[in-house]
């Protein structure tokens, strides 16, 4: 059994409705704080009404962790930059040597941290409650398989309106690998040369290291998780599409055929990424009864630029056949969309990945996010209908083609 790949208009009035009234009555999103808590008891209160099962999920988890190790380690680039700086001015070979040894340790702790999802580094940062929320809608027969919908309600962070956009943190972060590739080497041949003083070549060398702390210093000063920007997160949107395909499908009394339908929405900001991981340790055995996929959606601009993600920074991979099946469904709607692996960072597929359960998530194309729509718009009409309609249709098309 399917059903017709579109939401009405009334469903898309709806979505733009819950964007208002969540960016009206719970501005501040961050971890933790009231805002967080209303609009996650705002969506609890939408899925009630049309799922045949809505739970929620506390969980406890770290915001800001994240960045302030990337604060720490930015500070610490500018203390490897003076260190080599000194050396080369003085020909001394102590100070090169220490920054080998914190080049070493600030790769490892960027390894460990942005590109495996390392946690252990998390109890840096105060501890907060956020929560999972769960709606499920069960077939008109018996389940044989689980396509669950994953979103999160992320708060409008100030840096993605400043200078770099959505671009800041991979544009921060490529830096920073190149820097510390950069003086890690400067110093090993430094120290090979039998460190000479006022050099030519070490002097040039010196002056490249220096280029790239402005954007140490950005990170230091300008990303920071307790500022959070007026406007709508478009996180939001995918969260009140999923919502309102639930809404018309329980307004048409449309069910599937042997497929369960499951909307996960998880914390803001950097919680959203924990509320997955401490989802899938509480559910894992019993998500294993039928074959179960998990499609995470990340933020929506537009849809002139969707792209499936299906590869990580760490290497980590999603499923193609996901990939393949949402790659046909665009198809069959004429809608663009490309398969995309993230340079930097994990996917928001790998907590999932990881327990075995096939997954991929569905987003604005990461080298066009910055580029169309500003991800915080200050107004409602920023918000284009097109994209609504289209990503809701697709994620209906793509379920069809599971049904079936």
């Amino acid at each position: 059994m399917t059903t017709e790949p579109k939401l009405l208009p009334q469903n898309v009035g709806y979505v733009l409705e819950n964007i208002e009234f969540i960016t009206e009555n719970g501005a501040e999103l961050r971890t933790g704080e009231k805002g967080e808590q209303e609009v996650k008891k705002h969506f609890a209160k939408e899925l009630m009404k049309y799922c045949d099962d809505v739970t929620e999920q506390p969980f406890a988890t770290h915001p800001g962790a994240g960045t302030l190790t990337q604060k720490i380690l930015c500070s610490l680039l500018i203390v490897c930059v003076i260190l080599f700086a000194i050396s080369v001015s003085k020909g001394a070979v102590l100070p090169s040597s220490i920054c080998i040894f914190l080049n070493l340790g600030l790769f490892a702790v960027f390894s460990y941290k942005f590109i495996f999802d390392g946690t252990k580094l998390d109890k840096i940062t105060p501890k907060k409650l956020s929560a999972n929320i769960l709606g499920t809608r069960f077939p008109h027969g018996t389940s044989m398989r689980r396509v669950c919908i994953v979103t999160h309600t992320d708060a409008p962070l100030s840096p993605r309106s400043f200078l770099f956009g959505t671009s800041a943190s991979y544009i921060l972060s490529l830096c920073s690998v190149i820097g510390n590739t950069v003086l890690f080497l400067s110093n090993l041949i430094f120290l090979f040369c039998g460190a000479p003083v006022n050099n030519g070549f070490f002097a040039a060398l010196r002056i490249v290291s220096f280029l790239f702390i402005p954007f140490y210093i950005y990170g230091i000063i300008f990303i920071n998780p307790k500022k959070t920007g007026s406007g709508i997160s478009a996180s939001l949107v995918p969260s009140s599409i999923a919502t309102s395909i639930f809404k018309q499908f329980s307004e048409d009394s449309f069910r599937y055929s042997n497929t369960e339908l499951c909307c996960l929405i998880t914390g803001s900001e950097y919680s959203s990424h924990a509320g997955s991981y401490a989802f899938i340790k509480k559910y894992r055995r019993i998500f294993s009864d039928i074959p179960t996929v998990f499609i995470p959606v990340d933020e929506i601009t537009n849809s002139e630029k969707l792209s499936v993600f299906f590869k990580d920074g760490s290497g980590n991979k999603g499923s193609v056949e996901i990939a393949s099946v949402i790659a046909q469904a665009a198809e069959n709607l004429e809608i663009k969309l490309t398969k995309e692996s993230a340079l930097l960072g994990t996917a928001s597929f790998t907590p999932f990945s990881v327990s075995r359960f096939p997954a991929c998530s569905l987003g604005t194309s990461k080298k066009h996010t910055s580029k169309t729509l500003s991800p915080t718009a200050d107004t409602l009409s920023a918000v284009k209908e097109k994209a609504i309609k289209d990503v809701g249709a697709l994620i209906i098309e793509t379920l069809n083609y599971y049904d079936s």
